[in-house]
Formats: structure tokens, C-alpha cells, sequence
């Protein structure tokens, strides 16, 4: 899905920017939390933010991830009034935050940048109803394929051999995508890889027959394009 910023023109971007304060977030440091107050939006200008939901005490499903020149902290500030979910840097990031009131005053003053957050949001919806419909209906298998289908469209390279993912990807990471155990996750991909399904070369993994994540998940009756993590 295309970032917010760089869906807006240089003077549309300089508007959010000028409205803005710089703040730092180490890696593994929260940018909002659940159930707090959603009093501000965040743009990334550097770093990657994972957006997530607890489930449970000790599992988390992650709703998307957001990079360079995307936001954060939408669905809180324009669909209620506390955040729905947490916010935490994957790497230490650089971010630019704009207060509730601030935000929608500039959006009232401006219909097509109004727009642009309408269409963002809504692609961003669309992308993460997609995403919970392969955990939830296709079970822990293809809650497990739809995260290695969304690393392939991110990160992947097409080879004589199968889609070569270029990302490291790990069991533990998988786990937090979809809050299923590390345990489950690495009996599936045991079991894939004695199959011939996917090969694993150091921390990378190679898709060998793409064909059996899309039949698993019925990929040809979905029409979402933001297939991403």
C-alpha cells in the first residue's frame, strides 16, 4: 500500500510537517499503547512501527506494520477515542507527531488532502480485513501461509527455483504475526519444507510452489491488492 506522505504533493506534505514535533523512539519502545487516550497521528521518516492487538497474555496479532512515510494511530485518532491498538518501533525510529485537533483542522481546510486519508484509511481497512480472514478461516496452516504469501509480495524475488524471500524471516516473528505458537508454527514449516512445499537457505526462505499457499488460502476469489504484512 502506498504511504500516506507520498501520496500528497510537496506542498500537501509541508502542511503536515510544519503542523508537527520530531520525537525519537528506541527499538522495542511503544509509541502508544491500548487503551490509552488517541490524541495525536505519528508519520514515519524513519524506522518501522508494528501495530498489534493482544489476545491473550502472552500472544499478540499483529493488525499491520507501517515504514518510511507511512502513519500510525489512525483507526484511534479518526475512529475513537482511545487507541484500539499498541504501537512499537521494530527499530529505532524517527517520527513526526501531530495532535487530534490540530490534524482535523487542517483536514476541514483542505478537501483533497481530506481525501487522500479517506482513501488511505480505507486501503489500510480493506488490507487488514483481508489479513484476519486468512487467520481466522483457513486455521493455524494458512494463517502461517498468508504471512509467507505477504513476506513473498513484500521481499520477494522470483527465481527459476520459486520465490526467493530477500528478508530474513523468523519462526518467533511468524508467531507474532498471528498469535499462534512458535511451537505450531515450526511443525508447519517442518512439515512444508519435508514436503518440498519451501526451502530454507541460512535465515531465508525460498517459496518453491507458490501455488499450494494460493489454493490453501483461495487467493483467485480475493481482489484485495494491499497484500502485505
Amino acid at each position: 500500500m502506498e504511504p500516506i506522505l507520498e501520496r500528497l504533493s510537496t506542498q500537501e506534505r509541508d502542511i503536515l510537517i510544519a503542523a508537527s514535533n520530531e520525537i525519537h523512539i528506541p527499538k522495542n519502545s511503544f509509541v502508544f499503547k491500548e487503551g490509552t487516550p488517541a490524541e495525536c497521528l505519528y508519520f514515519l521518516n524513519h524506522g518501522i512501527v508494528r501495530v498489534f492487538k493482544k489476545v491473550e497474555p502472552n500472544k499478540e496479532l499483529t493488525v499491520f506494520t507501517r515504514g518510511i512515510h507511512d502513519g500510525v494511530g489512525e483507526i484511534g485518532v479518526f475512529g475513537g477515542v482511545n487507541y484500539s491498538n499498541s504501537a512499537k518501533a521494530l527499530q529505532d525510529s524517527v517520527l513526526y507527531v501531530i495532535d487530534r485537533k490540530t490534524i482535523e483542522e487542517i483536514l476541514s481546510q483542505n478537501g483533497l488532502l481530506s481525501l487522500h486519508f479517506t482513501r488511505w484509511i480505507a486501503e489500510s481497512l480493506e488490507g487488514s480485513k483481508a489479513k484476519i480472514r486468512d487467520y481466522i478461516a483457513f486455521g493455524s496452516e494458512g494463517a502461517v501461509a498468508s504471512v509467507f504469501v505477504r513476506y513473498s509480495n513484500m521481499h520477494g524475488v522470483v527465481t527459476p527455483d520459486g520465490i526467493r524471500i530477500t528478508e530474513p524471516v523468523m519462526i518467533q516473528d511468524i508467531s507474532k504475526h498471528i498469535a499462534i505458537s512458535r511451537e505450531t508454527v515450526s511443525r508447519i514449516v517442518n512439515k512444508w519444507k519435508e514436503q518440498g512445499i519451501i526451502a530454507k537457505e541460512n535465515k531465508s526462505f525460498l517459496i518453491k510452489k507458490m501455488d499450494y499457499f494460493k489454493k490453501l488460502l483461495v487467493c483467485d476469489q480475493c481482489s484485495v491488492e494491499n497484500c502485505v504484512l
